[in-house]
């Protein structure tokens, strides 16, 4: 059975019918008659909101969780495109996987880009010290080889196999016109570019392909600065505790008023980057997943959609 292709399913009025997969756990909402379950089928980095209607069927998806099912749909639009679900069932073979849904960015492609943004940096003052604790951090065992598999989020920007390296390497790209427009700052490159490297490390522990881990209360913060911990003799030997601490309070306050406040300069800087960075790609993949010419946003509504390659729709 062919993975149904969401894309198309969305569209109002069609009806179709195949394998999903449900990465997260949906949520359950009261409507003006009676309870119904919104939540979202994952593909190929994208996802597509669903809504059960009726009791029985959502029971179904209560009991077995997150997985792979077998769904009918309905293309449907209210505030914006869902799908309506008919009726679903738990998937039945045992062909299919999470990774036939995951999509994903290949390997050749992340490490050709970190290539290029490393000549970025060198440019602007990142030493050679710096690469080779960068290259002993990214290898250590904890890891599991894991930065270049690991997605940077469940739901949002980067969601993909490669997406955490993605992400990275973006926010590099951004550091590095930063330095160039303000080089006061290349006395600190060093240290703003392992802190990139480092400020969402713990989401290597934090999820496992694209699903939450088993101990994900424990945030990819509080991960990353425990990871941190394995090679602080290192990053001492190499340059000296104020670089291990400073490292510390960026892991701790890059995500600015929405985490723990921010105590450096540093960590102010790399959530500056962080939020320009992530928003921004999370706008080009909320108006790739919308049709019609504009886009729902949290905090200021409706937006018109910008132009786009054509390739990427």
């Amino acid at each position: 059975m062919e993975i149904l292709d969401l894309s198309q399913a969305i569209e109002r009025g069609r009806v179709s019918r195949g394998p999903v997969l449900i990465n997260n756990k949906p949520d359950l909402r009261s409507g003006k008659r009676d309870d119904f379950m919104t939540g979202e089928f994952y593909q190929n980095g994208k996802t597509y909101t669903f809504r059960i209607w009726d009791k029985d069927i959502y029971q179904i998806v209560i009991e077995y969780g997150p997985g792979i099912y077998v769904a009918e749909t309905v293309g449907s639009d209210f505030n914006g495109p869902y799908l309506t679900v008919r009726s679903i069932d738990l998937y039945p073979g045992d062909d299919l996987t999470r990774h036939d849904f995951m999509g994903g960015i290949p390997r050749a492609e992340l490490t050709s880009n970190l290539d290029e943004v490393k000549m970025r940096l060198n440019e602007v003052g990142v030493s050679d010290k710096c690469w080779e604790l960068i290259n002993l951090a990214l290898q250590h065992p904890m890891l599991e080889g894991r930065f270049l598999i690991e997605g940077a989020a469940t739901r949002h920007h980067d969601n993909v196999v490669g997406g955490l390296a993605n992400h990275t390497t973006k926010m590099l790209r951004l550091l590095s016109a930063l330095l160039f427009n303000n080089p006061e700052l290349q006395k600190s490159s060093d240290l703003l570019t392992f802190s990139i490297f480092m400020h969402d490390i713990g989401k290597i522990f934090e999820y496992r392909d694209l699903d939450v881990g088993e101990y994900w209360f424990a945030n990819h913060r509080v991960r990353g600065i425990e990871f941190l911990s394995e090679i602080k003799d290192e990053i001492i030997a190499r340059y000296d505790e104020n670089f291990y601490r400073q490292v510390q309070s960026v892991i701790a306050g890059h995500h600015g008023p929405y985490g723990d406040r921010p105590t450096t300069v540093a960590a102010v800087i790399v959530h500056y980057i962080d939020v320009l960075e992530s928003q921004a790609t999370e706008l080009v993949r909320e108006q790739l997943n919308a049709p019609g010419n504009k886009i729902r946003h949290t905090d200021f509504g409706f937006l018109r959609e910008i132009p786009l390659f054509e390739e990427n729709k």
